[in-house]
């Protein structure tokens, strides 16, 4: 008794109304879902008085009709996608694999596989496990032994010499298995029912992503040596990597290459870019010429895409893995689980009914038909198979085929369901329940971004209200002091000598931007930028505590050295309308903002059960 008492209570408090935001109905059990974070770190009443201000933000940003602009339309497109990548799979099964792979490409191993030719193997199993031995004996761990015997036993050849393995490349099973291999030991596996051998000689730390320019002489021939052992001298002697590179390319009509990703398989390549990347990245020094397998290289390191943590190069594997046969294998465990779905509706008695029908002979079957046109499969009602589209599809199959036709009626069945099944997920994806709240949410996201943006765009073109807020804000918007002058963003301190000494011989600001213009450093850095007007010591990095004159004061500025050339101290200075305008509108958008939502809860009809609340207030003092 008293468990149906704690059932009925608990079908209560699910159902009970939390409170209402005009039309709209928010029941205590779904707000505690959604703003679960909001209850525990800010509280009952805040979290409640957020959602009333969001709630009427989103009705706001419907009602100046934004669900039918072009850039709300476009960002949900993209936002949506983002979406579709991160939930497409069932979180449960794709997490941990994408972990798996993760921790895979974190380390590379070098390896080789033997796949037994089945004509070698001999059929007992006690003979068979001691002519493995005797090629694994034969092999003796090294490498080139290992190859030979790739040539004689293996009815696959593409793995015989030792290479880095690409863990989307393979057959995770195998994949697996080489990771497993302890290093300079040959291990016997049984992969996808295939005899294997492997030998795992060699492994290194990932370097992610890199970025390289690259100088390549085409072939190996001693002309070529000579040509790129020129273009090294010349490197050392100061002309620029691009100059030889762009030379080179204009001669043999290649056209330019900014630059590649890569995945680097040369040993020489990879010491290189590793010194690069762990002792002097900012240098980017070249590489010494380094033989490769079509030509030679002279390598210039830009930059990597950091693979050091999971949440950075998750996108990255999520991507490779897309594209590897694995997405097959996480195809089929999606349909399996969509196959569950109310809108997937298989007829199974209509299609056994199907395969009854059929006759014995391969031409009566040829000039088969039915009168009536039966649903075998029905998918949401947008991809439909009847039995008429089956008997058209299966008259495609040869006379020899026939004799297994009941076989191939259910594989053609099974085929057209997997892949109709995909197709009505993609297109249906945001309205599955798995998806259906993240959806919302992102809509609601969307709806209450552009409602700020609409209200910022109201706030910058009202100079009404902006200089009726600069009158009422006036003891917020006015400073103690503020410095009037010549601001001048140095890149070094060999700049800010040549401005101190320009300014100390009285040259003009149009004089030193003159000089200045267009100079600039290798990375294309402009030497200095110069700005005027009125800035308060402390944005500008001067002495906090020290009194001001009017003369010339250098300091430092984030990573740059700045020079500034006080004209006057204004005491007491009260902000421009300009000033709010150009450099402080965000302080009048965010006072328009709350003005405006002020406003909507006037006119909003809210009402909130004090009951229910109490009881949230309970569980979340």
């Amino acid at each position: 008794m008293f468990f149906c008492i704690l059932l009925l209570m608990g079908e209560a408090y699910s159902q009970s109304i939390l409170m209402t935001v005009d039309n709209d109905t928010i029941y205590t059990s779904d707000f505690e879902k959604n703003q679960r974070k909001g209850l525990e770190l800010l509280g009952v009443k805040q979290t409640i008085n957020n959602y009333i201000d969001f709630s009427l933000l989103k009705q706001y940003a419907l009602k100046h009709g934004i669900k039918n602009t072009p850039a709300y339309q476009s960002e949900l497109v993209r936002k949506g996608e983002k979406l579709k990548d991160s939930l497409y799979y069932p979180t449960e099964i794709l997490e941990p694999l994408l972990q798996d792979y993760y921790k895979k490409i974190t380390t590379e191993k070098k390896f080789q596989l033997l796949v037994f030719n089945d004509n070698i193997l001999p059929e007992n199993e006690k003979k068979r496990e001691k002519f493995v031995n005797s090629v694994i004996k034969e092999i003796n761990n090294t490498p080139s032994k290992f190859e030979k015997a790739v040539k004689k036993y293996s009815s696959v050849s593409y793995f015989a010499e030792p290479d880095f393995l690409d863990v989307f490349s393979l057959d995770k099973a195998v994949v697996d298995a080489i990771y497993e291999t302890p290093l300079n030991k040959v291990i016997y596996r049984v992969l996808n029912g295939m005899d294997c051998l492997i030998l795992v000689s060699g492994e290194r730390k990932y370097l992610g992503e890199v970025v390289l320019d690259e100088i390549f002489i085409q072939d190996t021939l001693e002309t070529s040596k000579v040509k790129i052992e020129k273009a090294y001298k010349e490197l050392q002697q100061g002309r620029k990597f691009s100059e030889i590179k762009n030379s080179y390319l204009q001669n043999n009509g290649i056209s330019q290459d900014e630059g590649f990703y890569t995945k680097i398989q040369n040993d020489d390549m990879y010491d290189y870019v590793s010194k690069e990347i762990n002792i002097n990245t900012a240098n980017h020094e070249v590489s010494q010429p380094i033989l490769l397998e079509n030509g030679y290289a002279i390598y210039k390191y830009l930059f990597r895409e950091s693979y050091d943590t999971y949440a950075l190069a998750r996108k990255k594997v999520y991507t490779r893995l897309k594209e590897s046969q694995q997405v097959t294998k996480l195809n089929d465990i999606l349909i399996e689980e969509l196959k569950e779905y109310p809108f997937f509706k298989e007829n199974s008695q209509e299609i056994t009914q199907f395969i009854h029908s059929l006759p014995a002979t391969y031409d009566k079957f040829q000039n088969m038909n039915f009168s009536k046109e039966t649903v075998l499969v029905d998918i949401g009602e947008t991809f439909l198979l009847t039995n008429k589209m089956l008997l058209e599809q299966m008259k495609k199959l040869s006379k020899e085929e026939y004799p297994n036709i009941g076989i191939l009626t259910r594989d053609v069945v099974s085929e057209w369901e997997n892949t109709a099944l995909l197709d009505y997920y993609k297109v249906h994806f945001y309205e599955l329940n798995r998806i259906k709240d993240s959806w919302n949410d992102l809509v609601d996201q969307l709806l209450i971004k552009f409602a700020f943006t609409i209200i910022a765009h109201q706030a910058q073109n009202d100079i009404e209200g902006q200089k009726e807020f600069l009158k009422t804000e006036a003891s917020k918007l006015t400073w103690e002091e503020r410095i009037q002058g010549t601001f001048y963003y140095c890149l070094n301190r060999d700049v800010e000598k040549e401005v101190v000494q320009m300014l100390k011989d009285k040259r003009s600001v149009d004089h030193i931007k003159e000089y200045f213009k267009g100079k600039t450093d290798p990375d294309k850095n402009e030497l200095v930028v110069i700005s005027q007007g009125k800035s308060t010591r402390e944005s500008l990095n001067l002495p906090v505590n020290e009194k001001l004159s009017e003369k010339i004061y250098a300091v430092d500025y984030k990573n740059l050295r700045l020079v500034v050339n006080i004209e006057s101290i204004v005491k007491n200075d009260t902000m421009s309308l300009e000033e709010l305008q150009s450099t402080y509108i965000d302080e009048y958008i965010d006072y328009k903002t709350t003005q405006i939502i002020k406003q909507l809860k006037k006119e909003a009809v809210v009402n909130i059960n004090q009951e229910q609340e109490k009881i949230l207030e309970e569980k979340y003092r």
